[in-house]
């Protein structure tokens, strides 16, 4: 027997007819070849998919505890609140890699999701927040900021905690590379930081 060419050759053998043994390796034959083909076909869909999947821009963080130093400032109700760098980590740390409006190349920070911020002052119900510069910069964000992505509040910036002289304590970092819809006109002013309150929105 040769290639793919199976010969039905029958013997007698008593009352019934059989092929001869060489047929089992022909089948063992067409049975790795169909199941090469279809590892091969297996390999080039999981390397396709893999090449079509979101990288994300968010990855979970941890760094040593910071010191209970204030953040900023909340404003409600006739009140100002402090908040601490130890209470924003507590909420739990994230990462993020993204371009600047306003730095050059790729940046790395680290800090708490905006949304949990939110919740954690009382202001969750707010349909916008207030937040206020060191020098009076105003920007107010809208709710569907935090809701549609990843908004940080930055704390860190390489794993080190942000200063005065590095725009913290805190800035509000876009996620632009994974969430294009982040990286508008409308939002590039939204980049605040050395933030000193947090206020409801009218």
């Amino acid at each position: 027997m040769e290639g793919w060419q199976l010969r039905r050759q029958y013997r007698r053998a008593g009352n019934g007819w059989y092929w001869p043994w060489k047929w089992k390796d022909c089948v063992v034959s067409i049975l790795k070849r169909r199941l090469s083909a279809l590892h091969r076909a297996l390999i080039i869909l999981f390397v396709s998919a893999i090449g079509v999947l979101p990288a994300f821009a968010i990855e979970p963080a941890k760094y040593p505890e910071p010191p209970d130093t204030v953040a900023f400032k909340v404003e409600k109700n006739g009140e100002s609140i402090p908040v601490t760098l130890r209470q924003l980590e507590k909420l739990g740390l994230y990462s993020v890699s993204t371009p600047s409006p306003f730095e050059k190349g790729q940046l790395a920070f680290q800090g708490v999701l905006f949304r949990d911020v939110v919740k954690l002052v009382g202001l969750e119900g707010e349909s916008s927040v207030v937040l206020r510069a060191a020098d009076d910069y105003v920007q107010v964000i809208p709710k569907e900021d935090w809701t549609d992505g990843p908004l940080l509040l930055a704390t860190r910036q390489d794993g080190e905690l942000l200063t005065r002289r590095t725009q913290g304590p805190t800035r509000l970092i876009y996620p632009l590379d994974d969430y294009p819809a982040f990286d508008t006109p409308v939002r590039k002013p939204r980049w605040i930081w050395l933030i000193k309150t947090i206020a409801p929105g009218n």
